[in-house]
């Protein structure tokens, strides 16, 4: 069967179905954004509150939990053009990535490829400060084993991105968005070469801006109206120079061309609009909203994950495509790798991995104990442990803390 996930309504639901997104956003309704398996008839009651239709995922389905009456009805369905493009990369050309290697084992390459990556970025823009010809095959072989990293497994590279601090925000933002675009794109089952190619595209969407005065990327002060235009030239100084250059696919293009447009017309250059922006344009667009406000910045200091993730989601359908949205939060979590939390036995940990199908249970490393002291000895903790158990309550995230929080800093405490 060619069809991967089914669009069902919420009273032809059956016990055994696994349902994969609602057709409203997670967060307005009380279920957790990782999905959930149906159950029971009063699972399907309880959802008939919030939902009309849902879309259910076939291969986590139970086996013959599924009328062959659906199967057929969605063969002869037609998609709404505007979220036609997401889903057919998110639910029916969907490569099923699986994590292969453990976060520890994986850290070790991942850190030596991430500073291999940066130092290669780094002579980057070297070369286009001083005019000179843009190596991209050089870029390209350092970013290969970047990908097949976070292929195996993104936690380690996401984490990095954590411990590791490049000489000034352009480099670190360039690395940060390359990660969170190949993890995104890694997400949405996008092959291997258009993985590398959204890497690509993060490292130089923003190579335009070593035409712009220093002064003014390091302004400590938010810029005037006048300075911002000057700012927003670097769009154009990056096509310019990319068109210089030999060996750049069509969709690193548009990210550097793109990756500042708004999904209600609102960015620039072209003030283009909805599906007038390339996928790749508008993915790069989330990633580098996202890193830039949880990024400390000369002007302006970082917002918390959590916080970060709640303007995305504010910011749904007015700059950004909700579908994509919403699955760049699955990408991250509610309380993303690096995050300092609460638990609810009041010990605070840090988030250092993803539970990929339980993104409200991840896994921690708890570095005080419930009297808010520095333990001797830290302790992992899978939060996604005892969730079956009824009998032995498992232990949950109470809420998010501002980085910082108790004069912790998680990149001091992890090895």
């Amino acid at each position: 069967m060619g069809i991967t996930t089914l669009t069902v309504h919420v009273k032809d639901l059956q016990p055994g179905m696994y349902v994969s997104s609602l057709d409203r956003p997670w967060l307005e309704t009380p279920y957790p954004i990782q999905g959930f398996m149906i159950r029971s008839g009063k699972d399907r009651e309880r959802l008939q509150q919030f939902c009309e239709f849902v879309y259910v995922d076939v291969v986590k389905s139970r086996a013959n939990s599924i009328p062959k009456r659906i199967i057929v009805d969605n063969e002869k369905a037609t998609l709404p053009s505007d979220a036609a493009q997401i889903y057919q990369l998110t639910q029916r050309d969907r490569i099923p990535y699986e994590k292969t290697t453990s976060r520890e084992s994986e850290l070790a390459d991942a850190s030596t490829y991430y500073d291999q990556v940066g130092s290669t970025y780094k002579t980057l823009l070297q070369d286009a400060e001083n005019d000179k010809q843009l190596n991209i095959p050089v870029l390209k072989k350092s970013i290969a084993p970047m990908v097949k990293s976070i292929i195996q497994n993104p936690d380690a590279f996401i984490w990095l991105t954590h411990l590791k601090s490049l000489d000034n925000y352009s480099y670190h933002h360039a690395v940060s968005c390359a990660v969170w675009a190949v993890a995104f794109g890694r997400h949405l089952g996008l092959p291997e070469a258009q993985l590398n190619s959204l890497a690509t595209g993060c490292f130089l969407f923003d190579i335009g801006k070593t035409k712009l005065p220093k002064s003014l990327l390091r302004s400590t002060k938010r810029l005037t109206v006048e300075q911002f235009e000057t700012v927003k030239q670097h769009v154009l100084f990056g096509i310019e120079l990319v068109k210089q250059t030999r060996g750049i696919r069509q969709e690193v293009f548009d990210m550097i061309r793109t990756h500042h447009e708004r999904h209600n017309g609102s960015g620039y250059p072209l003030g283009l609009s909805r599906d007038q922006i390339p996928l790749f344009g508008r993915i790069a667009g989330i990633v580098d909203a996202y890193d830039a406000i949880t990024s400390h910045r000369p002007y302006c200091p970082p917002l918390p994950a959590y916080e970060a993730i709640e303007a995305l989601y504010q910011w749904r359908g007015v700059d950004f495509q909700t579908e994509l949205v919403e699955q760049f939060i699955q990408v991250v979590g509610i309380y993303p790798v690096g995050s300092l939390v609460e638990l609810s036995n009041a010990s605070v940990a840090v988030v250092i991995g993803q539970n990929e199908h339980y993104r409200l249970r991840p896994k921690v490393m708890v570095l005080l104990g419930n009297d808010k002291k520095l333990l001797e000895e830290f302790y992992e903790v899978d939060l996604r442990e005892g969730l079956d158990n009824d009998d032995a309550p498992s232990l949950t995230i109470s809420k998010g803390l501002p980085p910082g929080a108790y004069n912790l800093d998680s990149s001091h405490y992890y090895f």
